[in-house]
Order: C-alpha cells, then sequence, then structure tokens
C-alpha cells in the first residue's frame, strides 16, 4: 500500500495545503484563504483545515488511512491551546497518521533542512526567526503585538504614517506620498476614517509601493525598509549565537523576495551569514516535518 504525508503551511495570506508521497511527489494541493488564527479566529482556522483536508483527498481520490503524517505549520500557532486544537482536528481526520501543528517558521526550517541544523526567517505579512538544532527548534522574535518590525504591516503602516505627515509638512513629499495618494486619493486625511479601518492584510499588501518608492531614490521609503532590515537583521545575528563559524538563514515571505528588502539586509548581517532560498515551497517543507513523526 502507497503511504502519503501532508503538510499545511498556513500565513497571513493564504494557505497552502499539499498531499505527497514519500519521496515528496505532488499528488494533490489546494490553496485556501489566511490562516492566522489571531486574525481569523481559532474556530475559523479548525472549520479552514477540516474542509479542506477533505476536500484534498476527495479530489486526491485516495484512501485517507494511506495517509501516515500530517504536520500544519500555521502562523500563531503558538498562542493559547491552538497547536494542540489543530492537532486534534488532524488526528480526528486523519486517525492512522502522526500528527502535529506548530508555527509556519518550521515548514521553512524544514523545507531546507531537513537533515541539517539552520535557521529560517520569515518575512510576509507578519515575521518570525527559528533555529534548528538537532530535533529542538528555538524561537527568537516575533511576538505578535508585543514584536513589531521587520514585515509587510509594518512597512504598510510606515508608509502611509509618512503620506499623512507629508500632508502637513512634518516630512517632505517625495514618490512614496504620490503612490499613496495614487492608490488612495489626495484627500488622505479626509479619508483618514477608511484608512483607520485597513484590515492588516490590506496595509501589508502596500510593501510593494515602498519598494517602488525605493527604486525611485525616495530617502523616507529606503528609511523605512532599511529600519525593518534592521529588525530581521537582529533576528539573524541573535540567531548565530547558536552556531560556531559559518551559519545557514533560509528566507522566506514576499517582503524578503524583493531585491530592494534583500539588498538591505546584505548590508546588516554578520560576514559569517549565508543567505539561501528554496526551490520549493514551505508546504513542503511542512510534509518533511510531518515524515520526521513516523
Amino acid at each position: 500500500m502507497t503511504k502519503y504525508l501532508v503538510g499545511i503551511d498556513g500565513g497571513g495570506s493564504k494557505t497552502d495545503f499539499l498531499l505527497c508521497d514519500l519521496e515528496f511527489n505532488q499528488i494533490a494541493r489546494r490553496i485556501s484563504t489566511r490562516s492566522n488564527p489571531n486574525d481569523i479566529g481559532i474556530d475559523a482556522l479548525i472549520t479552514l483545515v477540516r474542509e479542506n483536508l477533505s476536500a484534498l483527498i476527495l479530489e486526491s481520490k485516495i484512501d485517507q488511512s494511506q495517509i501516515v503524517a500530517a504536520f500544519a505549520g500555521i502562523a500563531g500557532l503558538t498562542c493559547a491551546d491552538y497547536a494542540e486544537r489543530i492537532t486534534k482536528v488532524l488526528c480526528s481526520a486523519l486517525p492512522n497518521a502522526k500528527c502535529a501543528a506548530l508555527h509556519d517558521g518550521i515548514n521553512v526550517l524544514y523545507v531546507v533542512f531537513a537533515d541539517t541544523d539552520g535557521v529560517s526567517i520569515i518575512c510576509g505579512t507578519g515575521s518570525s526567526c527559528f533555529v534548528k538544532r538537532g530535533n529542538d527548534i528555538i524561537r527568537i522574535g516575533g511576538y505578535g503585538k508585543y514584536d513589531l518590525t521587520g514585515n509587510g504591516y509594518e512597512i504598510g503602516k510606515a508608509a502611509i504614517a509618512h503620506a499623512l505627515k507629508a500632508v502637513d509638512g512634518r516630512e517632505k513629499s517625495g514618490a512614496l506620498a504620490s503612490l499613496i495618494k495614487e492608490k488612495f486619493g489626495n484627500d488622505l486625511v479626509g479619508r483618514l476614517d477608511s484608512l483607520i479601518a485597513l484590515t492588516k492584510n490590506e496595509i501589508a499588501a502596500l510593501a510593494p509601493l515602498v519598494f517602488k518608492a525605493c527604486e525611485q531614490g525616495d530617502e523616507h521609503a529606503q528609511s523605512i525598509i532599511d529600519e525593518n532590515m534592521r529588525y530581521i537583521a537582529k533576528l539573524i545575528e541573535r540567531a548565530g549565537d547558536y552556531f560556531e563559524g559559518q551559519y545557514f538563514v533560509a528566507l522566506a515571505g514576499g517582503i524578503l523576495k524583493s531585491t530592494v528588502s534583500q539588498a538591505a539586509l546584505y548590508k546588516l548581517i554578520p560576514s559569517r551569514v549565508r543567505l539561501i532560498t528554496s526551490e520549493h515551497d514551505p508546504a513542503f517543507g511542512a510534509a518533511a516535518k510531518a515524515k520526521s513523526l513516523l
């Protein structure tokens, strides 16, 4: 009987459900909506996982008893008892499988460092850092509202703040302020209520405007990117305390795909760091973590 794995990668913008064999050949896949329980609520997350997992198995046309392991790495699961509750959902849906759930940083670690040690950095809507040493996983930073920097949400929020300051003359207007006005209209103060009502994802979606303004030489935009990359560099520097000599850091998330943010980060990290990106999506890392449960 052929055996299969399930890997789930969830964050602030989407959730990736993967079914593969033990050699990580994709059998079926589904992309769904965001899944951080701190944003959508734990009950909504439970429903999301149950429905998409059922659909994944149905589409694959395999018997669920053939699934031998499953792992869900989802942003926000380190809060409250969320990881335990999602693990129970997986165990209920897949009674023959070894199941576990934790933060999405695990997925990035295992997609690159399944059999070795290393560091993962996620910088998307939110940000986080995890160190893998053998079977130990150490978290550094990314503690929700108490540790907010180095992510799309903070970059987008800073862009709006700058544009509003440019309106009353506290900061010089340039390419970034102009791009924000093009997005929301010239009367930003008049639209303050709607700006305040923007969701976390809507604010994070403004990050590409900051990158664009950087490419146009806007100093305020560059300052925003530099500040956020300094936070990421600090995470990487602290992770280095767990290694002697050279160590590898896997990058993930939309913010770190930008050449603007990459250039800023390269200037700030220790010389012994080697930054790498994976050829595979983090959902395959979740599947690799699932396989490690066997």
